[in-house]
């Protein structure tokens, strides 16, 4: 008998199985083996990493990436639309609140540039500055005097010799102006603007023609000196207008000169019957209102109201009643008393 090298052992025997349960066993511990190699090699780098330094993340094998579920058209363009909508009120929503910021912005700057302004203001004159500033305060005094002591043809031959006379006098005057608690031209232009809007009226000693500047009626400014467009160089007291043709006539501070007689009889004529004459003045140069009003009435008026409340302005309104023209012996001459402002 022939010896064998290795003895047949029992357990090799087929026990029921096949090859295949063989190779799926074999594959299985290969596999098994491959993790735990990977694993074991995660453990490493984990315990290789130092605090605070950047490690790469394990990679997760047998994962693909998904880029989700694929959208639907109808959802896809139901997506779209909600975007579109919401770009469209964004964009509404700018619309409305660039204007807003450009307000405030616009705020901003007239605010710096008004404290700017105040801070001009109060900042100390120097010498040099002072002595201007008194030089023209007195020329301004000396030609307001000269205005309220002639008559109005005196005064204009004072403008047509020296034209700077005239905007010397004005700056002083808008200086005064800026003084007072009130300018009483606003309360005239508030009630011209509640008139009829095909009034026609005669601003009649303008200045700078505020009043045509601020009211819907057409108005002739008349004044001695034209240094503004639209303003008619002529003396109060003998203006280039028709007769009859004027509804409103105003005096706004302008009641200057020694001959008021002239100015009323004037207005008279120009004015159609049952115009008015609208009066603002200085309340210190009235001795006695009713003089005042009684010598207006001669020239061919009627009161209709009066306000002397006020501490700084007398406010008259007139009403035309019957023609009076310069011939008539009842009319006399009359000025009110001058106003002189203090030294600055």
């Amino acid at each position: 008998m022939e010896s064998k090298l290795f003895q047949e052992n029992d357990s090799w025997e087929d026990v029921g199985g096949n090859s295949n349960d063989l190779s799926f066993s074999l594959n299985k511990n290969a596999k098994s083996k491959k993790n735990k190699k990977r694993k074991r090699k995660h453990e490493e780098m984990l315990d290789d990493s130092e605090a605070g330094k950047w490690v790469r993340a394990p990679k997760y094998y047998g994962l693909e990436e998904s880029d989700g579920p694929e959208e639907s058209p109808t959802k896809s363009k139901k997506r779209r639309e909600r975007k579109r909508k919401k770009e469209a009120l964004e964009r509404e929503k700018e619309k409305e609140v660039i204007p807003e910021k450009r307000k405030k912005k616009q705020h901003i700057v007239e605010t710096e540039k008004k404290e700017n302004n105040e801070e001009e203001e109060s900042r100390p004159l120097s010498y040099e500055e002072k002595l201007r500033e008194s030089l023209k305060g007195s020329r301004f005094r000396y030609i307001n005097e000269q205005l309220y002591s002639n008559p109005s043809a005196e005064a204009m031959k004072i403008f047509d010799e020296d034209e700077s006379a005239f905007t010397a006098y004005h700056e002083g005057y808008r200086h005064q102006v800026s003084q007072w608690p009130m300018n009483p031209l606003d309360r005239l232009i508030k009630q011209i603007n509640k008139m009829p809007k095909n009034y026609v009226i005669v601003d009649m000693g303008c200045g700078d023609a505020r009043l045509e500047k601020s009211v819907l009626q057409k108005v002739y400014s008349i004044d001695l000196v034209s240094n503004v467009e639209g303003v008619i160089k002529a003396d109060m007291s003998k203006v280039p207008i028709e007769s009859n043709s004027i509804n409103v006539v105003t005096y706004c501070l302008s009641l200057m000169g020694t001959n008021l007689k002239d100015f009323f009889i004037e207005a008279n004529r120009i004015l159609k019957m049952n115009g008015l004459i609208k009066i603002a003045e200085v309340s210190s140069r009235f001795d006695k209102v009713g003089v005042f009003v009684d010598f207006v009435q001669k020239c061919g008026f009627e009161l209709i109201n009066k306000d002397i409340n006020d501490k700084l302005f007398f406010f008259f309104t007139f009403k035309k009643t019957h023609d009076v023209n310069s011939f008539n012996k009842k009319v006399p001459n009359f000025s009110l008393k001058p106003c002189l402002y203090k030294k600055r």
